[in-house]
């Protein structure tokens, strides 16, 4: 199996949210990218638009030399059927994957695009259970993301009292934030402008910083809390008496 990603052509999925994304690349840059609403089930919908990027791109699937895939958090279903389909492509053409947080996706082009601002918080809408979140720099030496408080879930008032001060919030941002950040008096921070761009993209360029391809058994989804268990309830004690 092929260990090294940079300089070949190299295909990143995108599977954690509603919108699913794909997008193919080399080490010159983009060469074709495509997203999409998920309205039936993304493992039939993904491998459909796998094949129309590449008969669009005319490129033949042998071609690729490496997968790079989107492991959240996000959606539990439409996450892991992404995952479990990139892995079985990437092992049926015997290339390595690279796996790429959602988190550090979403605050990668925040990062390099707005050098106002040296800190970015990205957060995710986890529902019920809380925010996910995480807050990242750049290292222009390195030219890489540095993760400065790592993926978790909080409240929304933990997330703002935890997060690192002065800095640019962007994700899915909740419309409580505004009145929690004034609250705490975190003045100087800002609420990013939404910005049109496709996470396979970013995934895309991050695997190739990174390097990080890899076995695609290795690949796991990334969640933030312990799946939810509910323990057996103890039988009844039967009685013969009558």
């Amino acid at each position: 199996m092929t260990t090294q990603g940079n300089g070949q052509l190299v295909m990143a999925i995108d599977t954690a949210s509603p919108t699913a994304s794909v997008a193919l690349g080399n080490e010159n840059g983009l060469l074709a990218e495509t997203s999409w609403n998920v309205e039936t089930t993304i493992s039939k919908e993904l491998l459909a638009q796998i094949d129309l990027l590449l008969s669009t791109s005319n490129t033949d699937r042998h071609a690729l030399s490496a997968l790079a895939i989107c492991i959240g958090p996000g959606s539990y279903g439409s996450l892991r059927a992404g995952i479990a389909t990139v892995q079985g492509i990437a092992l049926a053409l015997d290339v390595p994957l690279a796996a790429i947080p959602r988190l550090e996706a979403d605050a990668a082009p925040y990062l390099i695009n707005s050098p106002e601002k040296s800190t970015v918080v990205a957060i995710h809408n986890a529902g019920r259970v809380g925010i996910a979140w995480a807050a990242y720099t750049f290292s222009q030496d390195s030219d890489l993301l540095i993760e400065l408080v790592p993926p978790s879930i909080t409240s929304l008032d933990e997330c703002v009292m935890n997060a690192p001060q002065d800095a640019m919030w962007c994700g899915e941002i909740p419309e409580l934030l505004t009145n929690t950040l004034a609250q705490s008096n975190r003045t100087d921070d800002v609420i990013a402008a939404p910005m049109d761009h496709v996470r396979a993209v970013t995934i895309l360029e991050l695997a190739r910083k990174r390097n990080n391809y890899d076995d695609p058994a290795l690949a796991s989804a990334l969640y933030l809390r312990p799946p939810s268990i509910t323990r057996p309830k103890p039988k009844q004690a039967t009685s013969n008496t009558r």
